[in-house]
């Protein structure tokens, strides 16, 4: 019986990777800190990133075409979110002899989110990626609050979804920060 249960958990897992489901991660996994440089070679570091706001960090190479529909797809509405506090860090995971092609692959694309080099996959194994496209979405505080693993036209939706949760949460907070902290120049009735 337990080698029966065993094995159907293991099936489902299994599909579940294989078909690109989803994962919600909740608030008890936290996301590896990493610093990389962009396509100028300036340094990125995700936890500046993270003070701004969410991070999505999507893997990525050229030779991926889920992974260019789904970056373009959610690069459309970059601006709009950009402007909230909301981050797409896009990591390349080509290695030495495809790296060349980055720089001018992103150019083309037009994408004007941050593009890292992942060329040794040191990232990657940090975050445990098993294919790409991989996302991640991470919240303010570092805990990963979503990951999805394959694109799918639509699966944009779910993410901008997840995205303007944790922004309304951000946004709650913020405001309850405001409202409790003591007005300066205010005197007291006295």
């Amino acid at each position: 019986m337990r080698r029966l249960l065993s094995t159907c958990l293991l099936a489902v897992a299994v599909t579940g990777i294989l078909t690109g489901s989803s994962l919600e991660a909740g608030k008890l996994s936290k996301a590896p800190e990493f610093s990389a440089s962009d396509l100028d070679g300036e340094k990125v570091d995700l936890g500046t990133l993270l003070k701004d706001g969410p991070v999505l960090v999507s893997f990525w190479a050229t030779h991926c075409k889920p992974c260019i529909q789904e970056l373009s797809k959610l690069g459309d509405l970059y601006p709009d979110y950009k402007e909230k506090g909301f981050e797409i860090l896009a990591v390349d995971v080509d290695g030495p002899r495809s790296v060349s092609r980055v720089k001018s692959k992103v150019a083309g694309l037009k994408w004007r989110f941050p593009v890292v080099l992942d060329t040794n996959k040191d990232i990657y194994r940090k975050y445990q990626v098993l294919g790409i496209p991989h996302t991640v979405l991470i919240d303010p505080q570092g805990d990963i609050r979503y990951t999805h693993t394959t694109y799918r036209s639509g699966d944009e939706k779910i993410i901008w979804e997840k995205v303007d949760q944790i922004l309304a949460e951000q946004k709650k907070s913020s405001e309850q920060k405001e409202a409790s902290e003591p007005k300066e120049g205010k005197k007291s009735g006295k």
